[in-house]
């Protein structure tokens, strides 16, 4: 038997590039619309992968999105030009929230549009919502597991991202609160809808789903599982930390090995807006 996440989230992940030259990762989840199976499916990943200014991102016209595709010699990396505007409008929908780097893009259009694409949604049954982490008793210390393109870095002739591994360093479903330092060395106090990994993120990780690894004998009450958890959807990756080691009067930035996540929560609020 394969690995789950291989054959579900890192066929999920899309590496998107700008036309401002910057890339980011993203990843496809779905929804079920009405009783039929049927799905509608989107592209979620920061806003400033787009762009950190938000009038940058309104004026984007299309992104390039590194994709696979089924061919006669088999799976091929191709890449494709992919409007953010229709007849309708807008395809993307940022969270309204200033300080929740999230957004979302229709991809719908994307799975009608590509020949052979071999890329696949994650449904909304694999969301990690309060429930099921209750239900699960999903804690910090948990195993994680992050899927996309640290600095553009991707497979050969497919797209296929790197997939990285690391722990949940904070409780999930609560409020972060930290006081950060900047290069200067002053502080300010900051509240953030996430929680913080550790050693899963480099930088250039952004826009990376952050998924429960599926270990078989987790803990769970006062059992040992014998089946793993499923690869549920935890967040997604928005910044990789660093510390600030002091240097004369200033303080120069070092890698910590944590990067903080936005919860699960706010992509659900995301594509609530379509």
């Amino acid at each position: 038997m394969g690995s789950p996440i291989e054959s579900t989230w890192a066929y999920a992940a899309v590496l998107i590039e700008t036309p401002l030259g910057s890339s980011g990762t993203g990843f496809l989840i779905g929804r079920r619309v009405g009783d039929a199976d049927q799905w509608r499916s989107f592209l979620v990943t920061n806003k400033h992968v787009l762009s950190e200014k938000p009038a940058k991102r309104a004026a984007m016209q299309e992104l390039l999105l590194h994709v696979n595709v089924e061919r006669g010699s088999g799976l091929t990396a191709e890449a494709v030009a992919y409007p953010l505007n229709d007849a309708r409008g807008s395809r993307v929908r940022e969270h309204p929230d200033p300080a929740v780097d999230v957004l979302a893009i229709d991809a719908v259009p994307l799975f009608n549009g590509v020949q052979g694409l071999s890329n696949k949604f994650v449904p909304e049954d694999w969301f990690a919502t309060a429930d099921k982490r209750a239900q699960l008793e999903i804690t910090a210390g948990e195993e994680i597991v992050t899927v996309g393109y640290p600095s553009g870095i991707r497979q050969g002739r497919s797209n296929f991202p790197l997939i990285r591994q690391g722990i949940i360093a904070s409780r999930l479903g609560e409020e972060l609160h930290e006081e950060q330092r900047d290069s200067a060395g002053n502080c300010r106090k900051r509240v953030t809808r996430g929680f913080l990994i550790d050693g899963a993120t480099i930088p250039g990780s952004s826009g990376s789903p952050v998924v429960l690894k599926p270990v078989t004998g987790r803990y769970q009450g006062n059992a040992i599982l014998l089946s793993s958890a499923p690869a549920l959807l935890l967040g997604i990756v928005a910044e990789t930390r660093f510390a600030p080691i002091p240097f004369g009067v200033s303080a120069i930035p070092s890698f910590a090995g944590l990067g903080l996540a936005f919860d699960i929560e706010t992509i659900v609020e995301t594509i609530d807006l379509f």
